[in-house]
């Protein structure tokens, strides 16, 4: 890695739509920057693949190559764009970094950006952004996607990131034994950490740090999304953010005159996905695949005790906390953060790119050094997983990447049905609405066969009852696909 460049272009008070960057000038601005980062004037005519990650807003038919003319790359650049997933920087790089070590002679510029925060200004003045237009000949798709959802986990509200996430953390609280106190604590501290490090971090969207009882306290300003994350425990998407990276041989770079001491080098990287639909997965608090890359990892010789630095991808804290028990990683108490951002809440949650932010400041944590780092990425409900080491100094071994999917696929599946009857509850959440009314509950509740059902119930009754419980052993019944609670 030769070149890395952020921007992060945070409105002024009373800043109008015409005052807002486009995603395409975010994305530009931070692919010169990582241009300029890599100290060659000759970087530029060198380019042979351009890829733009797929933008949540902007749609053109081929992003990448209107990047590629904004910054002036040769026409004759191989230009691709991605599909969703936080995962995808981060695979890019493993990919790239693979090419290379197979012989291939590419200079790669990744680079993506989101301008939500502008989109959302141009909304509320009844203004459709100009870029929502635009148009390019046609990209390189690099991946196709399938249903994300099961019919019976649509039937019981089961939408957004918002409405699966909580499910997981709080699987993770049931099967530990919390209490609710004990979990918004141990939650709300870890997420103020997070804060922490984005108010030193000059490209966090948020800088003015946060204490447990703010994040975890529910208000008119911090409202509840879906128990028991509020609105500062998830991923903030209303961000104008943009990010590139750079990567090629280390000979091609001398021969275009990159100093040595610009260089990054990537030393492994794993990537596979979990069962794709959460029904399948036998327990809902951990992850599989992550397990797999970590062990391929290590068996390089990494250990979690010999990295300096994590970037951890944080969307919600569940996957925080996945990680850091699987690296074996105290999250509260390791002198470490896992965040060199501030994570997807503090640091900003730019769509598919954010992994782009934590692999930029990486970069800048190990170059020059004999440090080493972390960073991972993740797409859909906890589903892609992406894990990477680079270092300052090159690694004993050409750069290995690991692909871990048939090991995943072998894996056993949950047998999950509509069945009626009672179940101890697995996981639950109640989703609120913007005013902070409760609007539904969810529960995955297990038979004593071990089948796992999903249920719904849109009582504000029963809501409050979930809310306020402190023991997470709670039972049901289930009926038609809605539930019942049972017992105390």
């Amino acid at each position: 890695m030769v070149g890395v460049g952020q921007t992060t272009d945070r409105p002024a008070a009373g800043a109008a739509y015409r005052d807002r960057p486009t995603p395409l000038s975010l994305m530009a601005h931070a692919s010169e920057l990582a241009l300029l980062d890599s100290g060659s004037d000759r970087l530029r005519a060198a380019i042979t693949d351009v890829v733009a990650v797929r933008s949540f807003t902007w749609h053109p038919s081929n992003p990448a190559r209107l990047l590629a003319d904004a910054v002036g790359c040769t026409p004759e650049v191989r230009t691709s764009t991605t599909t969703v997933g936080g995962n995808i920087p981060q695979l890019l790089l493993h990919q790239s970094a693979a090419r290379i070590v197979a012989g291939e002679d590419c200079v790669v510029l990744v680079a993506g950006s989101e301008a939500m925060h502008a989109a959302s200004i141009a909304r509320k003045e009844g203004i459709r952004p100009e870029w929502r237009d635009e148009k390019s000949e046609s990209a390189t798709l690099l991946a196709d996607e399938d249903v994300p959802l099961t019919a019976l986990e649509y039937a019981a509200g089961l939408t957004q990131p918002t409405d699966c996430y909580p499910h997981f953390e709080n699987a993770r609280r049931i099967a530990r034994g919390w209490t609710k106190s004990e979990h918004l604590d141990r939650v709300g501290r870890i997420w103020s950490r997070f804060a922490d490090v984005a108010a030193h971090n000059p490209y966090a969207w948020l800088r003015d740090g946060a204490s447990s009882d703010a994040i975890t306290t529910v208000t008119d300003r911090n409202r509840l999304v879906a128990s028991p994350y509020t609105k500062t425990m998830v991923a903030n998407l209303p961000v104008d953010m943009g990010a590139a990276y750079v990567v090629m041989s280390a000979g091609r770079a001398l021969e275009l005159g990159i100093s040595a001491d610009r260089f990054v080098f990537p030393h492994v990287g794993a990537d596979a996905s979990d069962h794709w639909f959460i029904s399948d997965r036998l327990r809902l608090d951990d992850s599989p695949a992550m397990r797999l890359l970590w062990e391929s990892i290590q068996s390089t010789g990494v250990r979690a005790d010999d990295l300096d630095a994590f970037d951890i991808y944080s969307c919600f804290p569940t996957v925080v906390q996945t990680a850091a028990e699987i690296l074996g990683v105290d999250p509260l108490a390791d002198e470490r953060p896992l965040t060199l951002t501030g994570g997807l809440t503090f640091g900003g949650g730019p769509g598919n790119n954010y992994t782009t932010h934590g692999i930029c400041q990486m970069v800048d944590q190990v170059r020059g050094t004999s440090r080493r780092g972390l960073t991972t990425g993740l797409g859909w409900f906890s589903t892609k997983h992406s894990w990477g080491v680079m270092g300052g100094a090159p690694a004993t071994e050409p750069f290995r990447h690991f692909l871990r999917q048939e090991d995943v696929d072998a894996l056993p599946r949950c047998e999950t049905l509509a069945l009626d009857g009672d179940v101890t509850i697995e996981s639950f959440t109640v989703v609120a609405g913007r005013d902070n009314e409760l609007i539904r509950s969810t529960i995955a509740g297990r038979h004593l066969s071990g089948v796992r059902t999903w249920a719904r119930n849109d009582s504000p009754d029963v809501a409050h009852e979930l809310l306020t419980r402190e023991s997470p052993e709670m039972a049901a019944t289930i009926a038609n696909g809605q539930f019942t609670l049972r017992g105390n």
